[in-house]
């Protein structure tokens, strides 16, 4: 009968597992890009225009502000998940 302790963490496809570490990469890489959006939208919200008006300017920049929160904390624990897979990884090579 083999041995199959619980105790004995199975050992991921090589592969598969840089491949995820390469995938959460990409999309910190996604979110970064979205970054700059929703600062360009936040700016472009906080020009004075006059064409629309200020309480549709004042909402933008308030949206455009959680935007740019969100993605940022999403990209912090994306980088923070990529660096503990890789950290994993090197410890079972």
């Amino acid at each position: 009968m083999p041995d199959q302790s619980p105790s004995t963490p199975p050992t991921p496809a090589s592969a598969s597992f840089q491949e995820l570490i390469e995938r959460l990469y990409s999309v910190a890489t996604v979110i970064d890009d979205c970054k700059w959006v929703a600062n360009a939208l936040h700016l472009s919200a906080s020009s004075t225009s006059a064409d629309a008006s200020r309480g549709t300017n004042s909402r933008l920049e308030g949206v455009t502000r959680i935007l740019y929160t969100l993605l940022w904390e999403a990209g912090k624990d994306i980088l923070k998940l990529a660096e503990a897979f890789e950290e994993k990884w090197a410890a079972l090579a």
